[in-house]
């Protein structure tokens, strides 16, 4: 059986990423400002950070406080072979 060795492309990654964060975070605004491929020991992957907005939970916080306090900075890792998420977090 031959393996397909074809690597993701950067903007098949960002949609993988945007489509496993929203379906976590319904509702958010996600956008990537950087998107590297490493070699991290015999994988090759995708690390992408950017920004997520998440949506407020209660109707009162949306005029009280503001947009950006919802805005939080996030890191993602993706296997640019299979197109599995590896490791995420939000900061």
């Amino acid at each position: 059986m031959v393996e397909d060795k074809r690597l993701l492309t950067k903007a098949e990654a960002q949609q993988i990423s945007e489509k496993f964060l929203l379906a976590k975070y319904y509702e958010s605004k996600v956008g990537f400002t950087d998107c590297q491929l490493l070699d991290k020991g015999d994988i090759q992957v995708y690390q992408l950070r950017g920004k997520i907005t998440m949506r407020s939970i209660s109707k009162l916080d949306r005029f009280v406080t503001s947009k950006s306090a919802n805005q939080y900075g996030l890191n993602i890792e993706i296997d640019a072979n299979q197109g599995w998420i590896i490791n995420y977090e939000i900061i």
